[in-house]
């Protein structure tokens, strides 16, 4: 499906079909567009139908739904009212292009139209080598028009002093631009979109991620600390063994000692009492 462009040349709506959106009627095709010379836009547009095109509506340029490749849907009945105000409107084409220092240019050839206001965009003139200035077609922009007339159209001298040249392709690459754009917004919010996604996911996935290492962090704490536990309490363990060791031999040799000190005190008494002994007998028999 083609894209409605943003803006269209005048000779491309001549004779188009016009066709009613809600009844799907011909309604003629359009023979002249009304335009509005003081504020540059087209208003509206007359279209010829019925026998050798003797009958004729007018439509105003706000009742166009859509502009398409091969005809003009409109919304609402024809303005019959405005018929006879519009009918004779001056026709820009054709119009001797003069300069305010009193110069002849050339001649308006076309102008292009924005199909979303109507608004006039360019005129294009035509040169008969002012100035030098090769014999081709140009762009005019509305604001360098400063008055209009049946057959001639004055515009500031400043504007013209490097007129830029028109080729086929200007209007097709102004819609081209527009559509790149338009595309390459759509294609910046996905993309702005995707990294967004991509971003959120991350977050979701440190976390977990996170978490895991959490735990696996507080397992191994708890295996460090029960391990560092368990040693504390084999040392002690080991610790007490060696005390009980080393104090057991000595409590041995002490009481050895008591006792050969136990023996040689009784060896001793026992001494003393058998010589008592045996000095009482003596005297005894004495």
């Amino acid at each position: 499906m083609n894209k409605i462009p943003e803006a269209i040349k005048h000779s491309q709506l001549l004779k188009r079909l016009v066709l009613d959106r809600e009844k799907v009627e011909d309604q003629g095709c359009i023979e002249e567009l009304c335009l509005d010379l003081q504020s540059h836009q087209v208003i509206g547009f007359i279209c010829k139908s019925g026998l050798f095109g003797r009958e004729k509506k007018y439509f105003a340029w706000k009742q166009i739904e859509t502009i398409g490749a091969d005809a003009t849907l409109v919304n609402g009945k024809p303005q019959q009212d405005n018929l006879e105000k519009n009918n004779n409107i001056i026709n820009i084409i054709g119009n001797e292009v003069w300069t305010d220092t009193g110069e002849k240019v050339g001649f308006i050839v076309e102008y292009i139209v924005n199909i979303q206001t109507g608004e006039i965009v360019y005129y294009l003139f035509k040169s008969n080598g002012w100035q030098g200035v090769l014999d081709s077609v140009y762009l005019l922009k509305p604001e360098a028009v400063s008055s209009v007339g049946n057959k001639r159209v004055i515009v500031v001298n400043n504007f013209l002093e490097n007129p830029q040249y028109y080729s086929e392709g200007v209007v097709q690459k102004l819609n081209q631009f527009q559509n790149f754009l338009q595309t390459d917004l759509v294609r910046t919010r996905e993309h702005i979109d995707i990294a967004r996604n991509q971003a959120k996911k991350l977050a979701i996935g440190f976390q977990e991620k996170a978490k895991v290492v959490q735990k696996q962090a507080q397992e191994k704490a708890q295996v460090v600390t029960e391990q560092a536990k368990q040693k504390v309490e084999d040392f002690q363990s080991k610790s007490t063994e060696k005390k009980t060791r080393k104090t057991q031999p000595s409590t041995d040799k002490f009481s050895t000692k008591i006792q050969e000190v136990i023996t040689e005190a009784k060896e001793k008494i026992d001494g003393v009492k058998s010589q008592g002994t045996n000095k009482f007998n003596s005297s005894k028999k004495d």
